[in-house]
């Protein structure tokens, strides 16, 4: 019998075939497995959605996985990553952002989340809730938020003629800061006296009707709040004004008790109720001497965000409630 030799060379090259064939499998499948595993990331799919590169980015730093996979559900949102990026977005009220700026190109983000957030997108002094007087000094009172008319504060303190004209009343919570303040501000060189404190449901309705019988209704709601809706009717609303100086003679930008206030008050837990330009946020014109009294952790962060109290309580007292 004649035993033929192996032939090396032939037996060479067809191991390396196979070996050739085998690393073509294996790169083929991997490549397989990594397309279907691309295939499944939120990045991926965002981009099939429509999202480009930086809209992804965004989008998957500042949404949660949960959040991501409802936007991937969803069209593409063409404006949604403006909103994404602020401070005081809140992901269930992102429709209602959109919404809003489709018809407000004009208004920035940030702008167009304060309004949403504290309902302002809504017919003012529509869908009203019982303010949760439980919050004490935290509690809110405006055009979406009502005390009843039996309300009275239980801890109403006469304020001293010391620091207020004759006949003001305010919550205890706040009389101790108010003092401190109000004697800081004598110590500076300040005389700053309580004009308004606590006023009754029936004296701010009294108040109401007078300026609409003598305008409109339209122009009381800006100036005023209507019976219920004053935060006077707290206790923890007052009115502060240098003494003895009538307010038409007071020139904003030059007074010096008014950057007193703006640069102290919230450090005794006292804010500016109504700046200027937030009319489109508190519903109320500007009033540069009405302060309200939250405590000095919520003036903190009022004051260094420069937000409203409106703002803070959609924020961070109410979420939604």
């Amino acid at each position: 019998m004649t035993v033929r030799k192996l032939n090396k060379k032939k037996l060479g090259i067809f191991c390396g075939v196979i070996l050739v064939l085998l690393v073509v499998l294996i790169v083929f499948i991997c490549n397989l497995v990594s397309e279907a595993k691309l295939r499944k990331t939120a990045e991926y799919r965002l981009g099939e959605v429509g999202y480009s590169s930086n809209e992804v980015s965004a989008i998957t730093k500042y949404l949660s996985k949960e959040q991501v996979e409802d936007i991937i559900k969803a069209k593409y949102k063409k404006d949604l990553t403006k909103f994404i990026k602020e401070k005081y977005f809140v992901y269930d009220n992102l429709e209602r952002y959109l919404s809003y700026y489709s018809e407000n190109e004009e208004v920035d983000a940030s702008k167009v989340i304060s309004i949403v957030n504290v309902n302002a997108d809504t017919e003012w002094y529509s869908d009203i809730k019982n303010t949760d007087t439980s919050l004490n000094e935290l509690m809110l009172v405006n055009k979406f938020y009502k005390l009843e008319e039996g309300y009275v504060p239980e801890d109403l303190t006469e304020v001293s003629v010391m620091y207020s004209y004759d006949g003001n009343y305010v919550s205890e919570l706040l009389y101790d800061d108010l003092i401190n303040m109000l004697d800081k501000a004598k110590k500076d060189g300040y005389t700053l006296v309580v004009s308004q404190g606590y006023r009754s449901y029936k004296d701010q309705a009294d108040i109401y009707k007078s300026i609409e019988d003598s305008s409109s209704k339209e122009s009381a709601d800006i100036v005023a709040a209507r019976a219920g809706h004053s935060e006077y009717q707290t206790g923890l609303s007052v009115r502060i004004l240098p003494y003895n100086k009538s307010e038409d003679s007071i020139d904003i930008k030059t007074s010096a008790e008014y950057k007193w206030l703006s640069e102290n008050a919230y450090k005794y837990g006292f804010v500016l109720r109504y700046p200027e330009n937030t009319t489109d946020i508190t519903g109320f014109e500007s009033d540069n001497w009405r302060y309200r009294y939250v405590g000095k952790d919520a003036a903190k962060v009022i004051h260094e965000d420069n937000i409203t109290f409106d703002e803070y309580y959609s924020y961070y007292v109410s979420k939604g409630d």
